[in-house]
């Protein structure tokens, strides 16, 4: 399956390749065609997204109903499924479809630049250039020449980068570099690499400002805003080790991909009748309502009016200016703040200081 995808994305850059001998232009149609070719999938994925948001209360509802169910419960769900014409993985399949496409593209646009490692090769490339084996220098990875992976042998692309070629320009930059590479011989020859990659990181925060704008709002994971966060900045970082090529490739995307959004934006979002707003609607009175049952549930004694005392303290109080009733004779100090007199009737002590035992004792 990958073999498969694999020759057609190679064929089809080679074919671009044909129609104008350019590396850069090669690569820059390549990933627009593949971006146009997975752009339903893209808006077919976000409307799915936004459906499920907007039925989810109802969702929640059956969800709540049935859940001691589980079996009764999917049953419900999968009518409620098919009743709105909703897929639930309907904003899953395009993605994890979209994913292997771009890692061959990502994997094709690398292949072009490989270059030639085997020390054996390395030495028949110097003796075909008529160079003195005794005056041969050790090779540096730049002065290799190319052995392009996946590329049709029969093709003009093929043909110019193994008849002895080891650049690939294009407007003034090679394509098989790093800027890594680049910025060790020389940073005046690296500014143009460095501002492909400025470019890379200003189209990347773009990007997220456009979906973050219009999700206002929303509750958002802890997780998955740090990643939201960092993603942006890790393509930059990344583009310094790779060919210049895959930046060009990065480039191209994220331009894409910022009109793409735009589109989006305009289409599902805008309007109080968009899918966007109505899902929009579903999450504000869901997160009402989850806040409500939460102020509901809370813990805590209640009494039906406040400063009311509770029952039982109104069974035992009766009302204000009532006299309380005295606790039976001999039972000790009470609440009523009188010590009741203890009377004996045989030794021990005795409370009552006038008492003829205590005339006695003193």
């Amino acid at each position: 399956m990958f073999d498969f995808f694999f020759d057609l994305i190679a064929s089809t850059l080679a074919f671009f390749y044909d129609v104008y001998p350019s590396y850069g232009f090669a690569v820059i149609c390549l990933t627009m065609a593949v971006m146009i070719v997975v752009t339903p999938l893209t808006l077919k994925s976000t409307r799915s997204m936004l459906q499920m948001q907007r039925l989810q209360p109802e969702l929640k509802a059956i969800q709540n109903q049935y859940k001691d169910d589980r079996q009764k419960m999917n049953e419900e769900l999968m009518a409620f499924y098919q009743e709105n014409n909703i897929n639930p993985l309907g904003g899953c399949l395009p993605l994890l479809v979209q994913l292997p496409v771009f890692l061959v593209l990502f994997r094709v646009v690398q292949g072009i630049t490989r270059r030639v490692t085997d020390f054996g090769l390395q030495a028949g490339w110097t003796a075909g250039r008529g160079i003195d084996a005794s005056e041969a220098t050790s090779l540096g990875n730049a002065d290799l020449p190319f052995d392009p992976e996946n590329l049709p042998v029969d093709s003009a692309m093929y043909r110019d980068l193994t008849e002895g070629t080891t650049e690939m320009n294009f407007l003034s930059i090679d394509l098989s570099q790093t800027p890594l590479e680049v910025a060790g011989e020389s940073i005046i020859n690296a500014l143009p690499y460095f501002a492909l990659i400025v470019v890379v990181l200003i189209s990347s925060l773009y990007q997220q400002k456009q979906i973050r704008g219009r999700n206002t709002g929303a509750q958002v994971n802890p997780q998955q805003e740090m990643i939201m966060r960092i993603l942006p900045w890790m393509l930059p970082v990344f583009s310094l080790t790779m060919p210049a090529a895959l930046v060009v490739y990065f480039v191209v995307s994220n331009l894409y991909r910022i009109a793409q959004q735009g589109y989006i934006t305009q289409s599902l979002y805008k309007g109080e009748d968009s899918l966007g707003a109505q899902a929009r609607r579903s999450r504000e009175e869901g997160e009402k309502l989850d806040s409500g049952a939460k102020t509901k549930g809370s813990g805590g004694r209640t009494t039906e009016k406040k400063g009311q005392p509770t029952p039982k303290r109104n069974a035992t109080q009766g009302k204000k200016g009532s006299k309380q009733p005295s606790r039976s004779s001999g039972s000790g100090a009470g609440r009523t703040g009188r010590a009741p007199t203890r009377h004996t009737t045989g030794g021990g002590r005795v409370t009552e200081p006038g008492t003829q035992s205590n005339k006695r004792k003193r």
